[in-house]
């Protein structure tokens, strides 16, 4: 498959987590363009987290990747736009290919689901992952990218993976770090988010007494 390349220094994007982006350069109009001209079901664009070497300035392109499908496009008054992608597979890149203004590239898609032979094992990583999550977002549910309501929304079994790659692309964490949750294959993507949201709730939890005084800066 061929793919619009879209580096970033700052985004990794997930399977089915939306991701709105601010279009702006010459370059990433004219790719907008190009998308809007095609069918709806071709839309893609995919997002690689760049990052740049500290002893040579080469900027490495870290996979995998993600294809996101473009669902919406705000066109504003001076040629930027306002675009949504919603995260389809991740993959890898085979080659670049020359011949845009945009990097584009052949890539390969990577699997991203469960083995049925798993059942067991999903159950008990869902369950993980909820008993961690739910303190999280009613301790900080303005803060941390996911509600209650989100998580009661995607706590069937059949909504396993889109579960876990949702709450990597909710939680405040490093590029780098969310880049290592997305090269996981989904059981250990999951069992880390269950590991870094108790973490999280640990953490909540523990400076619970002292919350109040956040109310009251002057006091401390």
């Amino acid at each position: 498959m061929l793919l619009p390349i879209f580096p970033l220094p700052n985004v990794v994007h997930f399977p089915g987590a939306p991701l709105p982006l601010h279009i702006f350069e010459p370059r990433y109009r004219e790719l907008v363009a190009d998308l809007l001209a095609r069918p709806e079901a071709e839309r893609r664009i995919g997002m690689v987290l760049a990052a740049r070497d500290a002893d040579s300035g080469v900027v490495e392109l870290l996979e995998p990747g993600t294809a996101g499908r473009m669902i919406a496009c705000e066109a504003l008054p001076d040629g930027r736009s306002d675009i949504v992608l919603l995260g389809e597979f991740r993959f890898a890149i085979e080659r670049e290919i020359e011949g845009k203004p945009w990097r584009q590239a052949i890539v390969r898609r990577l699997a991203d689901e469960a083995p049925a032979i798993a059942a067991d094992e999903i159950d008990r990583l869902r369950s993980e992952l909820l008993d961690a999550a739910v303190p999280v977002a009613r301790e900080t549910a303005e803060r941390c990218g996911f509600s209650l309501e989100d998580l009661a929304s995607l706590a069937r079994p059949d909504r396993f993976p889109l579960l876990v790659n949702r709450l990597a692309a909710a939680l405040d964490l490093p590029p780098l770090r969310k880049q290592m949750l997305l090269a996981e294959p989904l059981l250990e993507r999951a069992a880390s988010l269950a590991g870094l949201l108790r973490s999280r709730a640990r953490v909540l939890d523990a400076l619970r007494p002292w919350r109040h005084l956040a109310a009251f800066p002057d006091r401390q």
